[in-house]
């Protein structure tokens, strides 16, 4: 009796209650494909398992189509926070594959030994300013984020790359007082910025270049100043609980060589700004 899929199938099922758990409302952990039986085949047929980083679920679900069709091979995948990612990670000490917003969220877990390969920049992540159309609080600058009376909506600075980052920026203008009193929400992940500024509330958020991309007719973009914000890394990382070692080196093989040019179609930037 083969039972590598029942197994797969449990810890997909332990996952999905962590993230319950970890995330509260949080984004839901999910596996590629619409349709229910096909999902449940996929999972019976899975032989990788991926943690990835919520903001990255577009160019990595066409990805992972794509090592499908071409390899036979199936990737089940969680999308969450990156802090959500790596508790479940550490609880369940299962997976194969790592896919966080940002290079320092795999570094971290490196000093624990959990990473066993990995392959980077398969793109950039990028903080900028985002705001409802026609800029109405007047923001030019990443210093107007402290202004009196500005409402802010920003990304977690512990659970999300570009939170984390953005609030070493903060810190460096040393402008973190007034970006507290400013803070309207703090949301989980970086797509409810996004969404929570189109409905209407807060004068400006911070997100990823690739959000305002996809979200450029319903909002402006406010770039920052890259000398005070260098762009980080996106890797892709193989992880040493992995029992799939060839299937996990090859997988980053294939992101290698073909991650820069999906994620440039949803608006990431793959080269060194």
């Amino acid at each position: 009796m083969n039972i590598k899929p029942i197994r797969h199938l449990l810890v997909l099922l332990l996952v999905l209650i962590m993230s319950a758990q970890l995330a509260g409302c949080g984004e839901q952990a999910e596996s590629p494909g619409e349709d229910p039986a096909a999902k449940q085949t996929n999972k019976d047929q899975a032989e990788l398992f991926a943690y990835v980083g919520a903001n990255l679920k577009e160019p990595v679900v066409e990805l992972v189509t794509k090592y499908e069709q071409e390899t036979g091979n199936k990737v089940e995948m969680t999308f969450n926070n990156t802090g959500v990612l790596i508790n479940q990670m550490e609880t369940t000490k299962h997976g194969d594959i790592y896919m966080p917003g940002g290079i320092s969220y795999m570094k971290s877990i490196q000093e624990k030994g959990y990473i066993a390969d990995y392959v980077s920049p398969i793109a950039y992540h990028t903080p900028v300013i985002v705001v409802p159309k026609g800029n109405p609080a007047n923001i030019h600058s990443i210093n107007d984020l402290a202004g009196p009376g500005v409402k802010l909506v920003l990304p977690d600075k512990e659970a999300t790359a570009i939170g984390r980052t953005v609030y070493k920026v903060f810190a460096k203008l040393g402008i973190e007082e007034e970006i507290e009193k400013n803070t309207l929400t703090v949301v989980e992940t970086v797509p409810k910025v996004l969404s929570t500024l189109t409905m209407g509330q807060g004068d400006a958020g911070i997100a990823e270049y690739s959000n305002y991309y996809k979200n450029r007719d319903k909002l402006d973009l406010v770039e920052i100043d890259p000398e005070i914000n260098p762009p980080e890394e996106i890797p892709c990382a193989s992880l040493t609980f992995s029992e799939n070692n060839e299937l996990a080196a090859g997988f980053l093989d294939f992101m290698q060589e073909n991650g820069p040019e999906v994620f440039a179609k949803y608006g990431f930037k793959t080269e060194q700004p």
